[in-house]
């Protein structure tokens, strides 16, 4: 990784590919029941034939939580002239531990399904196999909960911390796991908007539940544990770590371009006390330590 521009590059190669050429190509190279769960679970990306809405998804991707991990990244590369070490926290299909990876990261996927860990070292080997680009992305199957046996200068967490459980056990080991100036970058939907708080009464009835494992281990398992932003700051601050940015998406993010969007968007999704109910997504980036980000 030599820099923004060239982590950017990478970055959108590796997402237009997966649109344009695996997704298409799945069925060759995922076992059928594997293959209807990926897919199903993409179904929304855009249609590889349409070059407009593949721009907007690029755009919008890069400027939303997935782009600031990998700027933070690429700025880490070159000031420490090595690879940055990512831990995917909850990684399923494995899809932003190959973003990084592309980017220039060394990233280890967790999570405790064997079926989405297979998945991803599938699209792995995928990758580099029909597209040449060998990714440094290695996946476990681990409860994030306990010890992780080695330090990260990253942790992400997308759509995973809602499941984690004890989520404090979890906060603890980025505490101890994190390298000095080392960052956990949280983006999660904002659970105080309404329609989120309608499905989410629809489809669970208790949040504290457990996972039961093919192989018969038993892990708790919380089910859509959402967080509004005062409450997922809270959270966070109780735990000893730091609010260092904390953001608010309200989506369309790249439908705008870049001059109305840095003008108009940028500073507004900043003031993440401003619209709480109306914001959908929220990124949050936390360290070890106490203390306020002051607002920002």
């Amino acid at each position: 990784m030599s820099g923004p521009r060239d982590a950017h590059a990478a970055f959108e190669r590796l997402v237009r590919w997966t649109i344009t050429d695996e997704l298409p190509a799945a069925a060759g190279f995922l076992p059928p029941e594997e293959c209807r769960e990926f897919t199903a679970y993409y179904r929304d990306l855009p249609a590889p034939g349409d070059h407009a809405r593949i721009a907007r998804y690029l755009r919008g991707t890069w400027r939303a939580e997935a782009g600031w991990t990998a700027r933070w990244l690429a700025a880490f590369a070159a000031r420490a002239g090595r690879a940055p070490r990512v831990l995917d926290a909850g990684s399923g299909f494995g899809t932003y531990a190959m973003m990084f990876a592309a980017a220039g990261a060394a990233v280890t996927g967790v999570d405790l399904r064997p079926d989405r860990l297979d998945v991803a070292e599938r699209r792995r080997a995928h990758c580099l196999e029909s597209a040449g680009w060998d990714l440094e992305a290695r996946y476990v199957r681990a409860d994030l909960t306990g010890d992780w046996g080695a330090d990260y200068d990253l942790v992400w967490v997308y759509n995973a911390l809602s499941h984690i459980d004890p989520l404090e056990g979890f906060l603890a080991a980025v505490r101890r796991h994190l390298t000095p100036g080392g960052v956990l970058v949280v983006g999660d939907i904002n659970g105080a908007h309404p329609a989120h708080l309608r499905r989410l009464a629809r489809v669970r009835s208790e949040v504290h539940q457990q996972y039961v494992a093919p192989d018969g281990q038993r892990h708790h398992y919380a089910v859509e544990r959402t967080f509004s932003p005062r409450e997922l700051r809270r959270e966070m601050e109780q735990n000893g770590l730091r609010v260092v940015r904390h953001e608010l998406y309200w989506g369309g993010l790249g439908a705008l371009p870049g001059p109305a969007y840095a003008a108009l968007m940028v500073p507004l999704q900043r003031q993440w006390w401003l619209g709480a109910r109306v914001a959908r997504r929220q990124l949050m980036v936390t360290a070890p330590g106490r203390g306020r980000d002051g607002g920002g």
